[in-house]
């Protein structure tokens, strides 16, 4: 029987052969460049052939060392791969979102989720950047995600965006609102209170409050009745299902970029991704069959 070359040393020849150092190889991998060195030593040993040409600064790859090094990282790229496919089965869906959506629209309701599948734990996270897909996080949710080679995407339903208030301070400022401050947010900046106000053909000398760095922040003082925020109609439907905002959503003006939801292309089909994507098409038909003017029409004009 062949004997299996130490995984170790293969792991170390991989790192330093794609960085060009046996001191950068330990740093990735968290052990010293004499570990390194001795891991290539053995492997070297073992195969028989060198595989690098010493030379300072750096090292590079001998001709036998340039194949072996495309089948090792070929090797342990689809070991990544396919660990990373089994690990999605073990431990939470790990679903993370641009934070007002986290906030807004998948907090209020993932109760009904877990009702729906009480033995699958499900984790929510919101993200301030660019989160990628792999063994610790399953679903990414934000805006302006594009079709991708390996991805599954479910594009959430085009979105208007209109004012929202606590229910209290609309009716005690029905008729004076738009004089009050004006609550901005990255949708409720200057110029899209602008547009809005265009789009109302209202004239107003426009007044503004504080700048929340998140729509999330905004939503929540807009529902404490500190002044009107703009919301698009994702984030705020849970809330206008539950009284706890109320809105003024005509006229409306269009949100440009979609929220979608995506996951990698092979975990589309495991049973834990595609209940959660199950799920969420029934809350957006949901909202869309309850709140029809906060959406556009579909259908072709």
């Amino acid at each position: 029987m062949t004997e299996n070359p130490p995984l170790n040393a293969l792991a170390a020849f991989e790192a330093a052969a794609r960085l060009g150092s046996f001191t950068r190889a330990g740093e990735e991998l968290c052990v010293t460049q004499a570990a390194v060195s001795q891991h290539i030593r053995h492997l070297e040993d073992y195969l028989g052939v060198p595989l690098f040409i010493r030379r300072s600064p750096g090292v590079c790859l001998t001709p036998d060392g340039e194949r072996y090094y495309l089948a090792v990282s070929g090797a342990l790229e689809t070991l990544r791969r396919e660990t990373a496919r089994l690990r999605r089965g073990v431990g939470p869906l790990s679903v993370v979102a641009e934070a007002s959506f986290a906030n807004r629209w998948l907090a209020p309701r993932v109760s009904r989720f877990c009702e729906r599948f009480p033995d699958m734990d499900v984790r929510i996270a919101p993200h301030p950047d660019f989160p990628e897909l792999g063994p610790d996080v399953d679903i990414i949710v934000r805006r302006g995600m594009k079709p991708s080679p390996g991805l599954f995407l479910l594009p959430l339903p085009e979105e208007r965006l209109f004012p929202v208030f606590g229910p209290d301070y609309l009716r005690e400022h029905a008729s004076n609102w738009q004089n009050d401050r004006l609550l901005r947010s990255p949708q409720s900046r200057r110029e899209t209170w602008t547009a809005w106000f265009q789009a109302a053909g209202i004239r107003s000398a426009l007044r503004f409050g504080p700048i929340y760095q998140f729509t999330y922040m905004a939503l929540a003082a807009a529902a404490e009745g500190r002044g009107a925020a703009l919301a698009s109609s994702l984030l705020v439907v849970e809330d206008l299902r539950a009284g706890r905002l109320a809105s003024l959503r005509s006229p409306s003006i269009a949100v440009s970029r979609r929220y979608t939801a995506a996951c990698l292309a092979d975990a589309a089909r495991s049973p834990r991704v595609s209940a959660f994507f199950a799920w969420m098409q029934d809350e957006l038909d949901r909202d869309k069959a309850e709140f029809p003017d906060c959406f556009p029409d579909p259908s072709p004009r």
